[in-house]
């Protein structure tokens, strides 16, 4: 009996932990393949793919960005496979199995909850044809009927799942996904955790032989998929400082985890100080700032000291922080959401992560959906359009904000030019981003996308439109912005470029001074003139510019000076090359 699992990752550099865990589990005992694939392939190449495999069995991992897509592929394939048996299972098909068979014809399975048992045991019993009631967690058609057994109880004792990395084959250059505890300690109402149960871990001894099988196979990224990382404080510090004791010197690797700020203690914030740039990354879920909000959706939060833990996290600019919000979440008005944008912004993270509520099936606000007035789309991902608080237009702002964000603020590309305009001409942050995102929708920016060059004259081109003061001094923080980025010697037409009298005359002697280099450059020192020169930039600006990004004020004369990029050794979180203002 060949089986086959398989499903369709958002993006082709993903890699599905669920179906490694049941390949493991499963794969003594019976012929197990894994195929993966991704939404952007066409549905009828998928179904060509599957075809040739002539599996008996085909299982298929479901969640809300690929289930319209994996039904439409289990449709087609039983027209030109019929007798293949089709099972479903994931976090979208777990909550209403039956609902699901009814509409889908072509699925023969699915199984609910955890799937490592409930499929070892339907294997079992199908091989031998025995009788599939008995097998818990489990739905199947018998005749004309749709059977659901009892469900499965979580697995208590994780550590007899197998480890679903025996293998790290078809892995390369991929995100390795990876859990250290399965559960959720909290309750909060938009996700599908608050129905699981209470926090059960893998032991620290598997943990550690696993994140040294990633390190050792050198790969670029471990994602931890623990709902929160360090709901147990000593546990999650003595796995930071495992990592750190094994960091790989021979290749550049991170780990990423979700992690609940305000509950991190002084003592692992003093560890993460030390640890090395851009090893760690955390993400934090604020969600809104509203009192009322948070109290309604079951988020227990102290903003007061996430902002604490965040500042001195963001301090060393060690790790990067990622922080999110939900657009659309119960008593959370556009006032409202302006006032916890401007809250967290005001952290300065890494990237501010502006999500839209989704009414996941088996959540606490699906089941409110009524009371909240929420009007949302009828198939996945069930993002909420409107609400009793906030309009569909309001919402449509919030998504233009959203893009502009990315473009501007996430990116980072233009961090000096973005405060340099928020701090002089807005209110808040929110304001500015609230008026780039009219000038975007304006000018039709949105409808396309863009060459990065491009995104500074625009950003030019917005700030003409909508502060109009000190032009010239603008060009120069765009110009600046643009070489802390990248080396370009050659400036695009919309920036100024003022020349050094005997430039290249000046130019040569300073690569060819060896003192200026060890003054200056101190970490080129073994690198011959030619190489140096590739790694560096000299260049005029007619302002003072470190003096302005010191006060982002626009009250400056002309002072012309000349600022060396050092774009050898980006030590960064965001890649940023080196600046000091120079004499040549």
């Amino acid at each position: 009996m060949k089986t086959l699992l398989t499903t369709l990752n958002s993006k082709y550099i993903h890699s599905s932990l669920a179906l490694r865990y049941i390949k493991s589990y499963c794969e003594d005992d019976f012929d197990i393949i894994l195929e993966e694939y991704t939404i952007n392939q066409h549905s009828d190449d998928v179904v060509a793919e599957l075809y040739r495999q002539q599996a008996d069995i085909i299982a298929f991992s479901c969640y809300i960005w690929n289930i319209e897509q994996i039904l439409e592929v289990v449709s087609l394939l039983k027209k030109v496979q019929p007798e293949v048996k089709i099972l479903l299972g994931g976090p979208e098909v777990s909550f209403d199995p039956v609902k699901t068979m009814e509409e889908n014809y072509a699925v023969d399975y699915i199984i609910c909850g955890e799937g490592e048992i409930t499929f070892k045991e339907f294997l079992d019993k199908l091989s031998k044809d025995g009788d599939l009631a008995t097998v818990k967690g489990l739905v199947y058609r018998e005749d004309d009927k749709i059977i659901k057994n009892n469900p499965r109880p979580v697995i208590d004792d994780l550590d007899e799942i197998p480890s679903p990395y025996k293998s790290m084959e078809g892995l390369e250059n991929k995100i390795i996904y990876f859990e250290s505890n399965r559960g959720c300690p909290f309750n909060c109402q938009y996700c599908l955790s608050s129905t699981l149960s209470s926090v059960r871990y893998f032991s620290l001894e598997r943990v550690k032989r696993e994140l040294l099988k990633f390190i050792k196979a050198k790969v670029k990224q471990v994602k931890f998929v623990d709902r929160t990382f360090n709901c147990n404080q000593s546990r999650a510090l003595e796995i930071f400082k495992f990592l750190l004791e094994n960091k790989p010197d021979d290749h550049e690797m991170n780990f990423h985890f979700e992690i609940t700020a305000d509950l991190l203690s002084d003592e692992v914030i003093e560890f993460l100080a030390k640890v090395p740039k851009g090893y760690f990354q955390f993400e934090i879920g604020v969600q809104s700032t509203n009192l009322e909000t948070l109290e309604l959706i079951d988020r227990k939060m102290n903003f007061e000291r996430l902002s604490e833990v965040v500042k001195r996290l963001f301090e060393p600019e060690n790790i990067h922080l990622h922080l999110d919000l939900i657009a659309g979440l119960p008593k959370e008005d556009y006032q409202s959401f302006r006032n916890s944008f401007n809250d967290v912004y005001n952290l300065r993270p890494g990237r501010l992560q502006l999500g839209f509520l989704k009414l996941i099936k088996g959540s606490g606000l699906r089941v409110r959906e009524r009371e909240y007035e929420y009007v949302y789309t009828p198939m996945p991902p069930y993002e909420v359009l409107a609400s009793k608080e906030l309009s569909y237009s309001q919402m449509l702002k919030l998504k233009m904000i959203e893009e502009v964000l990315e473009t501007f603020g996430n990116s980072h590309h233009f961090d000096y030019s973005i405060e340099f305009i928020e701090k002089n001409f807005y209110d808040t942050p929110f304001d500015m981003y609230e008026s780039l995102a009219e000038f975007w929708e304006k000018k039709g920016y949105y409808r396309y996308s863009h060459k990065l060059e491009s995104l500074y004259e625009y950003l030019q081109e917005f700030y003409r439109e909508y502060c109009q003061a000190k032009e010239d001094l603008f060009d120069e923080l765009l110009k600046f912005d643009l070489l802390l980025g990248r080396r370009k010697v050659d400036l695009p037409d919309f920036l100024n470029k003022y020349e050094i009298e005997d430039y290249k005359s000046k130019f040569k002697d300073f690569v060819n001074d060896e003192q200026m280099i060890k003054e200056h450059l101190p970490e080129l020192i073994d690198l011959s003139s030619r190489q140096i020169q590739r790694q560096i930039q000299i260049e005029t600006f007619k302002y003072n510019i470190l003096n302005v990004i010191d006060g982002f004020t626009v009250d400056v004369e002309e002072d012309y000076t000349v600022i060396l990029f050092n774009y050898y050794n980006e030590s960064t979180l965001f890649n940023k090359a080196l600046f000091k203002e120079i004499k040549i």
